[in-house]
C-alpha cells in the first residue's frame, strides 16, 4: 500500500477538529501495513488538575481492548502449546466454576448464555466478586445469541491464571517480550506514571484516574483480568497488527501458526445476531467499521475510548488510542464519528 498524503493529511484535520468538539482530550492515530507505520498523535492526555500534552508517546488504558489484544492472544497461544481447545469446559480447568456446559468456545465469542455483567459487583469484596462469578446463572441457552459479557473474559483470564500461574506473567512471556510490546503492561509501575494519560474523576478513587486501571472490576481485581486492565502505547500495539498482518510473523520470527490466522478469519457465530471471530468483532455492519471493510475485518472497542480495526483481506490496520471518559464518562461523542474516522482512513490508501 501507498499514502496519499494529502488524505493523511485530511484525517489528521478531522482528529484535531475531534479535540476541538471535545470528542476526546487527546489521542494517538496509527495506520499499519505489512512493512510501514505511519502515526500522528492530538490533543492532550490530561485537562485536569493541570492540561499535559500528547506527545505521541503517551500510555493508554485500553480497557476492553484487553480482551482481545491479550487474553485472547494467550489462550490461542494455550491452544498451540495444546493444553486446551475451543472445546475445552471451563470447568475442567477451573473446577470451582459451576456451569459444566460451557467451554471456551461459548466464553470467547459471547455466547455462553452468562449475563454480561456481575450484578452488585460494587459493593462487593475481591473475594466475593470471585465467588459471584463461580455461581453465575445463565440469562438465556448458550448458542443462542450473542450478548457482550465482561464475565466471558474473566472466566478466560483465570484460564490463563490457572495453567501458567498468572495472566500479567504469561502474556509478558508469551506476547509483549516476543513482539517487543516494551510499555504494555498491567499496573504500570511508577517510572511509567508520567506517560499515562487521564481518565475519569471519581472521588472514592482519589479524583482523576491516572496510572491505575479505570475499569471498576479490574480495579477489584487489582489491576490484572481478563476482560480489562492493560496499558499499551500505539507504537507496541502496531508490533501486533503488524504480526497479524504478516500472517503472524514478526521481524522474521513466526508468532502464530498460519492455522491460528485462519482460525482468526472464521465467523464463529454467523447464525446468531452478531458476527464473532475468537474475541474479536468480524466484519459486522452494525459495528463503526466504516463502509469500506473487508470480508476478514477484526474490530474491539475499549469503553474509556480506544478502538482497533484491522482489514486482513487489504493488508491495513487503524488503531486510535483516546481517553474520551476524560474527565467524564457522560461524554459519548465518539460513537458519533468512529464510522468518519474509518472512512477518512482508508481513504488514506493506494494500491501500488
Amino acid at each position: 500500500m501507498i499514502m496519499i498524503e494529502k488524505n493523511w493529511k485530511k484525517l489528521n484535520v478531522f482528529l484535531e477538529e475531534c479535540v476541538d468538539k471535545g470528542v476526546f482530550p487527546g489521542a494517538d492515530f496509527a495506520m499499519i501495513t505489512k512493512d510501514k507505520v505511519k502515526i500522528m498523535h492530538v490533543g492532550s492526555k490530561q485537562l485536569i488538575p493541570e492540561k499535559l500534552e500528547n506527545d505521541g508517546t503517551t500510555i493508554w488504558d485500553l480497557a476492553s481492548i484487553s480482551k482481545v489484544l491479550v487474553t485472547t492472544t494467550c489462550i490461542l497461544k494455550l491452544m498451540e502449546e495444546g493444553l486446551i481447545t475451543l472445546k475445552t469446559k471451563i470447568s475442567d480447568v477451573l473446577p470451582e466454576f459451576g456451569r459444566t456446559e460451557i467451554t471456551i468456545k461459548d466464553c470467547i465469542t459471547h455466547s455462553s448464555g452468562l449475563p454480561a455483567d456481575i450484578n452488585g459487583y460494587k459493593q462487593m469484596t475481591t473475594e466475593e466478586m470471585y465467588e459471584a462469578v463461580n455461581k453465575i446463572v445463565p440469562e438465556y441457552e448458550k448458542g443462542t445469541k450473542v450478548v457482550y459479557s465482561d464475565v466471558n473474559f474473566i472466566l478466560l483470564g483465570l484460564v490463563v491464571k490457572a495453567l501458567k500461574g498468572s495472566l500479567d506473567g504469561y502474556a509478558k512471556e508469551a506476547m509483549f517480550e516476543p513482539l517487543n510490546m516494551k510499555d504494555t503492561c498491567y499496573c504500570p509501575d511508577e517510572s511509567k506514571y508520567d506517560r499515562c494519560a487521564a481518565y475519569e474523576v471519581i472521588e472514592n478513587r482519589g479524583g482523576v484516574v491516572r496510572g491505575m486501571v479505570h475499569d471498576g472490576k479490574a480495579y477489584k481485581f487489582y489491576g490484572v483480568s481478563g476482560h480489562a486492565g492493560v496499558f499499551s502505547t500505539i507504537e507496541d500495539i502496531s508490533h501486533y497488527v503488524q504480526m497479524l498482518l504478516n500472517d503472524g510473523v514478526y521481524e522474521g520470527k513466526r508468532f502464530f501458526s498460519p492455522v491460528t490466522i485462519d482460525l482468526l478469519k472464521k465467523c464463529q457465530t454467523a447464525h446468531l445476531n452478531e458476527r464473532r471471530s475468537i474475541g474479536w468483532v468480524i466484519s459486522d455492519e452494525n459495528y463503526a467499521l466504516g463502509d469500506y471493510f473487508s470480508e476478514h475485518s477484526l474490530y474491539h472497542t475499549g469503553f474509556s475510548g480506544s478502538s482497533m480495526l484491522i482489514d486482513l483481506d487489504r493488508g491495513v490496520g487503524f488503531v486510535c488510542l483516546n481517553n474520551r471518559v476524560h474527565p467524564t464518562r457522560n461524554n459519548r461523542l465518539i460513537l458519533e464519528v468512529r464510522n468518519n474516522l474509518h472512512n477518512l482512513a482508508y481513504q488514506c490508501l493506494e494500491r501500488e
